[in-house]
């Protein structure tokens, strides 16, 4: 009767500890597997804020109207809009009001992107900095600000829910 019991409870122990690893692991994997989707929001999110830029530069305005959320908004310089062909648009008439040479082989630099994900929804601050082509041929700081940003993912893709420009510097 001994024996019987010390086999039971060493096969409690084995059943307990193997049941325990398995806990463990799990509960290791779904922190990875966590930390790893964090990780594929904040480089998906950077890519997007990325886009933008490129979008403008291009000035493919499909494409750049094509980064915000069915119901996205934009709020800037440039005015007020709702939905990505509205905002396209508006971006379009705001370039057609600028002289070419203002915006010909201009880029706009993002940077110090502060990221905050939360399951399908985010929020973002980035700096902006517009770059132009002075009157020298060298490059010239246009325009310079931040975005505070409200984005979700929408079809898969990250897209700005309401992007709001805030100009800082106007030389």
């Amino acid at each position: 009767m001994k024996l019987q019991h010390v086999i039971v409870v060493a096969a409690s122990i084995l059943v307990l500890a193997f049941g325990l690893g398995r806990f463990a692991y799990t509960a290791e994997s779904t922190t990875v597997e966590m930390r790893l989707q964090k990780l594929e929001d904040n480089e998906g999110i950077r890519a997007l804020l990325v886009d933008y830029g490129r979008a403008l530069d291009k000035r493919d305005f499909k494409a750049y109207g094509a980064l915000f959320a069915r119901d996205g908004s934009w709020k800037g310089g440039m005015g007020t809009a709702t939905g990505p062909d509205a905002i396209a648009k508006m971006v379009e008439a705001g370039f057609s009001r600028m002289a070419p040479s203002l915006y010909q082989n201009s880029n706009h630099v993002m940077s110090s992107p502060d990221i905050e994900v939360n399951g399908d929804s985010a929020t973002a601050w980035s700096r902006w900095t517009w770059v132009v082509v002075g009157t020298d041929g060298k490059p010239r700081v246009e325009r310079a600000g931040h975005y505070e940003d409200t984005l979700a993912r929408e079809d898969g893709k990250w897209k700005f829910k309401s992007r709001q420009a805030f100009t800082e510097i106007n030389p």
